[in-house]
């Protein structure tokens, strides 16, 4: 037991080594610069409604240029309560936020080690683990685009590919959970690789179904109970941001114009050089970053595929290692297919994909997936000269641990001066944290959220932002349309507004917020209709000429929340049952 434990952390140890430099641009006091930068806003927020009494508050403040809007019903939240967790230990909202990236590569080398040590060799998974650290993609993930949902996806996917190998080897209930389990939280990071991630699950469902032989029922079984399981435990925001998204400008925002998938297919010359740079995605090969996958990864997965012929040679058979290589290697190119426009007829035909706008994001998969048959190759390697290498009486595992820890000392020196932001930023939780921030700034940099009816406007580009000025954004909780009223704010959390009026004539009162399904109005204890006809959709409500009339604005559960949010409780409370019942028949097991 202790040497297993010791070995572990010898293999963390070297794991963690190997991603520091990764990350060493970290360890400072400032804040890199990035495209995506709404992430300590957004933290923030979430951090607000959990102090409001609001577990998962769907619909935050501030956000849609200070009339607020259901961020959190539409946004994936795991990457957020990951971040709100290390504040709530004491680390602050812009540290919290780094540790998310720190946490993101340390999990990135671990996911596709244990994916590959039980299948190949440790070296070979340490090999796999460097690569994977060092891909391009992930440094313009985390310090370029900052798109840090994504970049985290790419820690979840090697734990699903281990899943799936996990449900293979051991074809019961608990393996089962873990396949669920892993699919519910790359739904609840990304949805947007949840979704192609499909493809690779049906494609290793199918291979190790295969496999499996008499024991494929069983295996399907516990495969098809674990993808209900993660659908079920994550419905409480997928099933709500399918249905409900009809209502923001998401279609018209993530689907079109800058967006339009049909621009953003890669060159396959691109996979072998782009230039480096922190620009954005255009129409083309002029991109401002780069979607290469490297030299270094390229020449081994080259070396892996020549290794494999050879090996193939030798064992003149295929092996459940060869054939697990094929699979990978199929699933690779079926990547690469779908990031180039040789695949239009899939993204044409499959709507679906258009949300994910960007054909190069399956370089998420390609990245793991290269770093997955390079490893591989490795292997092949190793059993196609040990027998040279022990004839001369030469210590193999020595030989080959100096070989590998060399690979990984190149790619490392060669790699990680690409692992920095443009700029470092002094900032402060407080600069980025304020109204004026996250009303106008962080606004105008995110708005396919909004409420659809609000009104829009097109850019010069012909693309749509909304036709708000900063003067429009909104200094206080409410607004007298007409009427001579006396008006005290009670309460003014995200998802209940509370008012004490004196209504000396009747008036409009105009709350400042946009509508969305599921706000209500009481007044004095009893539900009137809203009015939101107006050019910013914005709750408004008659109020008669009456003396202490109590006003109340609630944004409450539409069905298709509550249904959601019960396949969750029901699917978690499945799970807490068969851990319990587990332990309980261990405990009672009889000793032999």
């Amino acid at each position: 037991m202790k040497k297993n434990f010791g070995s572990i952390l010898f293999e963390l140890l070297i794991l963690l080594i190997i991603t520091v430099p990764a990350f060493l641009v970290l360890l400072n006091p400032h804040y890199p610069s990035m495209h995506d930068d709404q992430h300590v806003a957004r933290l923030f927020l979430l951090d607000q409604g959990i102090k409001q009494g609001n577990l998962f508050p769907r619909w935050v403040d501030g956000l849609g240029f200070g009339f607020g809007y259901p961020l959190y019903n539409f946004y994936p939240p795991f990457i957020y309560y990951l971040a709100e967790f290390f504040h709530i230990i004491g680390f602050s909202f812009l540290w919290s936020i780094k540790l998310v990236i720190i946490s993101g590569f340390v999990l990135s080398a671990i996911g596709i080690y244990y994916l590959l040590k039980p299948v190949i060799s440790k070296l070979a998974a340490f090999l796999g683990a460097g690569l994977y650290t060092y891909t391009f993609y992930h440094s313009i993930n985390a310090y370029v685009r900052g798109a840090l949902a994504e970049f985290f996806a790419m820690a979840i996917t090697p734990l699903l590919f281990l899943s799936l190998y996990r449900l293979y080897i051991k074809k019961n209930l608990t393996s089962g959970i873990f396949f669920g389990l892993s699919f519910a939280v790359l739904i609840l990071t990304h949805p947007l690789i949840a979704l192609p991630s499909i493809f690779f699950i049906i494609f290793l469902l199918i291979a190790y179904s295969a496999l499996s032989g008499k024991k494929m029922v069983s295996f399907i079984k516990y495969a098809l109970i674990g993808l209900l399981f993660g659908l079920g435990l994550s419905s409480f925001f997928w099933l709500p941001s399918m249905v409900e998204r009809k209502y923001t400008l998401t279609d018209e925002i993530l689907t079109k114009e800058l967006a339009n998938y049909k621009d953003h297919f890669i060159k396959p010359s691109q996979l072998w050089y782009s230039p480096w740079g922190y620009g954005g995605s255009i129409k083309g090969a002029g991109d401002g970053m780069t979607f290469q996958l490297g030299k270094i990864p390229i020449a081994l997965y080259l070396f892996s595929i020549a290794n494999f012929i050879l090996y193939l040679f030798r064992k003149k058979k295929f092996d459940f290692i060869s054939i697990q290589y094929i699979v990978y290697c199929m699933l690779l190119f079926f990547s690469i297919w779908m990031s180039t426009s040789y695949s239009s007829i899939i993204w044409d035909n499959i709507r679906y994909l258009w949300y994910l706008q960007f054909p190069w994001r399956f370089l998420t998969f390609i990245s793991l997936l290269v770093s997955i048959c390079s490893a591989f190759g490795i292997y092949f390697f190793r059993e196609l000269i040990i027998d040279q290498v022990k004839k001369i009486n030469i210590n193999e595992r020595l030989l080959f641990s100096i070989f590998v820890y060399v690979i990984i000392g190149i790619i490392v020196i060669k790699y990680q001066p690409y692992f920095k932001p443009q700029q470092l930023l002094k900032t402060t939780d407080g600069q980025r944290t304020s109204f004026e921030e996250i009303a106008w700034r962080i606004s105008s940099t995110s708005y396919e959220f909004v409420p659809k009816g609000v009104k829009t406007k097109l850019t010069d580009l012909g693309t749509t932002i909304m036709a708000i000025e900063k003067k429009d954004i909104p200094v206080k909780p409410f607004e007298i349309i007409s009427g001579v009223v006396d008006i005290q704010t009670v309460k003014n959390l995200f998802t209940e507004k509370q008012f004490h009026i004196t209504a000396m004539t009747p008036a409009v009162l105009q709350l400042n917020n946009y509508y969305f399904p599921g706000w209500k109005a009481f007044v004095s204890g009893k539900e009137i209709p809203i009015n939101h006809k107006n050019n910013f959709k914005l709750s408004r409500i008659s109020l008669p000429q009456e003396n202490n009339l109590r006003v109340t604005f609630i944004f409450t559960d539409t069905p298709v929340r509550v249904l959601g949010n019960w396949l969750s409780i029901i699917s978690f409370m499945s799970v807490v049952i068969f851990c319990l019942k587990t332990i309980f028949r261990k405990s009672h097991k009889p000793e032999m």
